[in-house]
Parts: structure tokens; sequence; C-alpha cells
């Protein structure tokens, strides 16, 4: 359906259950809001045919994948239809010889990484509940983990792409070759603009050989800015951790490290031989301030990374806020003593990913104390988005911190992709 007819809302509801399964409405209930009807769909044809119907009524849409990472964005101006993806979930396409693939939007992460791992290979991206974070979701929201250190952001290794948009159409870009650049602009236009200029339906990769062996080596210090400095001494080496991070006190204990101080914690992946030998390698380089040393070995190293994300994500938060600041990775240990003097015991969980020049802090508190802390968290480093919050925390708010020069563009955007703005409306930057 495409053009400019107009329908009226209640014509359009009823049409829009003829297209997949209505579902309870409660169930899709965003910072306090729930939709009008609850579709879930099963084809990215049908998406499309969605979105144009509820264009044409005027009805705001807020797509829908496993729900794990709904906590990022601002909070909707509206919010009539919730379009859940999951059923839009088949493998299209994979090649294993040639290492690529291209899955829909609604596939989760975990019967994903099961068909990868059949064929001895991987996306390297971690997830603490992978049932719960949908390929779309992932693309959509563009949070990555610390293993981007290694093998690079989760953008790099899409080649292609598909969106369903507000006038009926789907859009493709990219294509399953991996030097195929057609399209290149388009892919990077919708990785992490939350689903604000099109849904999208299905997603190409470059997949990667799963390593044999996995270890994490543990490092005990009594400060922040030594864990830092011993991770600078690793990042700067040649020894090509896949991921670097650094714990707080109580992270670590949470994730049942057993040290009473800072953590810093280094991914270790490849065969097994080269493993051990990285291992003591890094230990060598970053160990000799260090009060204490533990090894996970690779079952062990894959649920403490699986765990550790969980400390990252964009989950919804009912009583805490969670932030992601920005900065130099040369100045992550100034900027976590500054945290930790800031907030002292309502500080639940600090992680630096020195890998990547990412701090994450979840704080505990009242609304009013949650609102100052984010005010003041916002201000430091280069940039800081606020990955989750109550929704009292979010109102007046814009979660994703100081604007970029590019709004402007952005907002021209959305005019030429979502005239409506039926697409999270005002859920993404600058509430567009």
């Amino acid at each position: 359906m495409t053009g400019t007819t107009r329908l009226r809302p209640e014509s359009a509801l009823e049409r829009l259950a003829e297209l997949g399964e209505v579902r309870d409405p409660t169930a899709y209930a965003l910072d306090g809001m729930s939709p009008t009807i609850a579709l879930a769909v099963g084809a990215p044809q049908v998406v499309a045919e969605a979105l144009a119907l509820c264009a044409a009524a005027e009805l705001v849409v807020v797509p829908w994948g496993g729900g794990g990472q709904m906590g990022l964005g601002n909070l909707p101006l509206r919010y009539d239809v919730a379009l859940d993806l999951r059923g839009v979930a088949d493998i299209v396409h994979y090649e294993p010889d040639d290492l690529t693939i291209a899955v829909q939007a609604g596939r989760d992460l975990q019967s994903l990484a099961a068909t990868l791992a059949a064929h001895g290979q991987m996306l390297p991206v971690d997830a603490a509940a992978p049932e719960r974070i949908t390929v779309g979701g992932l693309v959509a929201t563009g949070l990555g983990c610390p293993r981007r250190f290694g093998h690079g952001s989760l953008r790099d290794l899409i080649i292609g792409i598909t969106v369903a948009l507000p006038d009926g159409t789907l859009a493709r870009g990219g294509g399953i070759v991996v030097k195929n650049v057609s399209g290149y602009d388009m892919m990077r236009l919708h990785f992490g603009a939350l689903g604000s200029l099109g849904v999208i339906v299905q997603a190409n990769f470059k997949v990667l050989p799963a390593p044999e062996a996995q270890r994490t080596l543990a490092l005990g210090f009594p400060s922040a800015s030594a864990a830092v400095e011993a991770a600078l001494a690793l990042r700067r080496s040649q020894l090509a951790p896949t991921a670097l991070v650094v714990l707080g006190p109580e992270t670590a204990q949470s994730l049942e490290i057993e040290e009473h101080g800072w953590v810093l914690a280094a991914r270790c992946e490849g065969p097994s031989a080269a493993v051990e030998r990285q291992t003591e390698r890094l230990r060598a380089t970053a160990g000799s301030a260090a009060r204490s040393a533990i090894v996970l070995e690779h079952e062990a190293t894959i649920a403490f990374w699986r765990a550790l994300q969980g400390r990252l994500d964009a989950s919804p938060l009912a009583d805490r806020l969670r932030v992601r600041v920005g900065e130099l990775p040369s100045h992550l240990g100034e900027l976590a003593e500054r945290v930790v003097s800031a907030f002292g015991s309502s500080l639940r969980e600090l992680v630096l990913d020195v890998g990547s020049g990412l701090a994450y802090a979840t704080l505990a508190g009242t609304g009013a104390e949650l609102r100052a802390a984010w005010q003041r968290l916002s201000e430091l480093g280069r940039h800081a988005t606020l990955l989750a919050a109550p929704p009292d925390v979010k109102a007046g708010c814009d979660v994703f911190g100081r604007h970029p020069d590019g709004v402007a563009v952005m907002r021209r955007l959305k005019e030429t992709f979502d005239p409506e703005r039926i697409l999270n409306r005002g859920r993404f930057l600058a509430q567009l």
C-alpha cells in the first residue's frame, strides 16, 4: 500500500488485525505506556504493509524483538502499535564456506549462535540473555560489547540490509558478497538509528571462525588508576587480547571474582597453545603491580563475559539508571575516580571498557537522585548515553546526551524516510 490515501484509525486497526496475530498489549508496555494493539507478524512484506496502514492512519509504531534492549530511547511521544518481529526469523541464506549469512531480524542470538557453531563459526557478540536479543534489535540499537576491541564493531561485519519503510516498500542495500560495497551508506544509516527511519527486517553478515580456545586473565589491583594503567600497557602491546575491561570492586564481586579491589580482565581467543602462551605473556606484561591473578578457562570465560554484558546492556530498569560515558582510554582511570567520589554508596556497578574507551555506571536512588546523577554523568567525558532508567528520570531530558553537529541532517533524513513520524516517535536522538 503506497500513496497518500488516508484511513480512519479504527479502519486501520481492523485491517492490521488481519495481517498477523494480535497479542496482549500490556506485554509490550514501554516506559509506562501500552499500545492500542500489539501485532505479531511473520514476513518482511507483511511488516511493510503494516507500516503503510499505520502511515495512512497516522498510527505510531514501536518495533519489538525480544525486548532485551528496550530500556534505550527517550520517552515515546505516542504509542499506538507494537509490531512484534519475532516471527520474521528465517535464515535466508548461509554459505559457511564463504563465511556469510543472511538472517531475518526476528532471529534471536541464541538460535543464530547455535546455527553458526554447528559450522565452527560465530558473530563476536555477547549477550546476557541471548534468547531475548534479536538480530534486528542488535542492529537498531547499535550497542556493542567489549569484544569489538579484538574483532571490530558489528557494524563492520554487516554486508547487507533490508528495511521496511512507511510507504509500504522494502529497501535493500549491500548484498551477501563480502566485497559488495553497494548500499554502504544505507547500512550505516540504519545501524544504531533505533528503527526511527525504517524497520530492519533482514541483515547480512560476514561471520568469523569460532576460536578453538578462550581464556580470561583477571588481575586484582588496589585502585582504578593502577588497573587502567595495566590495561593500557596491554592495549599498547602486540599481544592482541580481544577484550580489555576494568571492573569496580562491587562488579567484580557480583561476577564472583575472588578479589576485593579493582579487577582487570583480559580475554584471549585462538588456538589452544597460542591462548595459553598469550595468557602468560599478558600476565608478565601487566601483572607486576597486581596483587592477585586468576585464570578462567574456556567455559568459565564464556560465562563470565556473558554475565558481564548484563552490566552493560540496555535492558529496562525500574529503580536504577545505567549510563554509558565515552572517554579516551587513557582518561578512564581519572573518570572512574570522579564517579566513585561523586556517587559513593549509590554506585552499584562500574565497568571500564578500556579497549573501546567506554565507562558504564549503574546507580540506585530515588527519582530525584537519579535525575541529578544523570545530569552530572552527562557532563562527563566526550559523550554520554542514558541506556536505561525509570520513566520519571527520562522525562524532560534527551537520553542520548549532547547533540552532535549533524542533528539537522538527521532531521531531514527523518522527514524523507518517515514524513508522518510513525516510527518510534520521539524515542531517538533529539526526540526524532
